[in-house]
């Protein structure tokens, strides 16, 4: 475990900061809807950014599912950020639970969603917004309406209250779905300072090797404008480190002699984002996910990306 001392994302990140000397896109992007939230009230909140494909032009919808809990708020403003990156447009969805000893009140769901529509608008004016409401099964409904979504991002609550057949509805969703699914995991949300300036790392099957899934983690890292981390994992590995240009992005090949499990969960600490491959098997819901894939899902530090 000695190189995941030696060899830290955080100091990668740190030094990036300090060479651009102003925050990269999401930097900016985040600083803003957490001025937005009251997070840093005292905080200016800057102009929205610009998307990297020209207005008018939007080639793709990020879904979120959302309902009246904290974490979602926290959900949706990653998806505008991911949609605003890009160009795309954003959809809301919210899933009323159907029975019960009172129907659902599709008046204080229409409020809601109006709610996250304002909220977004106040941090992204020109962004596409629009609402779905829907009463029934929320993982159901939320994969029928991910069908012809570009990126699906989903809020991550624990609790046995939030779960079915071993997962939350956000984990049957990224676990179901075939497209790329961002989970919002992030344990102590806000951030602390320098959260916008960290890295994307991805998990790497083997060293050096740019795959789909690394391919996703590229395209996302050049549109934030941060550096791209490849991280190989194995207790028999011997450590090297290699950095290269990719599209504009400084991409790290890392290799450390460490569990997987356990040094993806260390450099989530220090990442902005976990880029994985879903390694999927057929059987129960449970299963769908890969043990390093679950693992992580639960005890990572920061959003998680699910690829293939």
């Amino acid at each position: 475990m000695k190189s995941l001392e030696t060899h830290s994302v955080q100091q990668d990140s740190m030094r990036q900061s300090a060479d651009a000397g102003h925050l990269n896109r999401y930097g900016e992007a985040i600083n803003r809807y957490l001025g937005a939230a009251g997070y840093r009230a005292e905080e200016a909140v800057s102009a929205p950014i610009r998307p990297t494909v020209p207005p008018g032009t939007t080639t793709g919808v990020v879904l979120v599912g959302a309902d009246e809990t904290p974490v979602s708020y926290t959900a949706v403003d990653h998806a505008a950020i991911e949609a605003e990156l890009r160009g795309w447009a954003l959809r809301i969805v919210h899933v009323q639970r159907a029975g019960g000893l009172r129907p659902p009140s599709r008046d204080a769901g229409a409020q809601l969603l109006q709610r996250f529509t304002e909220r977004v608008h106040a941090c992204s004016p020109s962004l596409v917004v629009t609402s779905t409401l829907a009463v029934g099964s929320a993982p159901q409904l939320l994969l029928a309406e991910a069908a012809t979504a570009t990126l699906v991002v989903v809020g991550h609550r624990h609790g046995t209250a939030y779960t079915a057949v071993g997962l939350s509805v956000g984990e049957r969703v990224a676990a179901q779905h075939t497209g790329p699914v961002l989970v919002v995991r992030i344990p102590g949300w806000p951030p602390g300072p320098g959260f916008g300036e960290r890295p994307i790392v991805v998990g790497a099957d083997q060293p050096g090797l740019l795959t789909p899934v690394a391919g996703f983690a590229l395209a996302e890292a050049r549109a934030r404008g941060c550096e791209l981390v490849l991280l190989h994992a194995d207790p028999s590995a011997a450590p090297a480190d290699r950095l290269e240009m990719v599209e504009g992005v400084r991409v790290h090949h890392r290799t450390i002699d460490a569990d997987p499990q356990a040094a993806l969960t260390d450099a989530s600490n220090r990442a902005a984002a976990l880029v994985l491959g879903r390694h999927s098997v057929a059987g129960s819901p449970v299963t769908l996910l890969g043990s390093v894939s679950r693992t992580l899902l639960q005890h990572a530090y920061c959003p998680i990306f699910l690829v293939g």
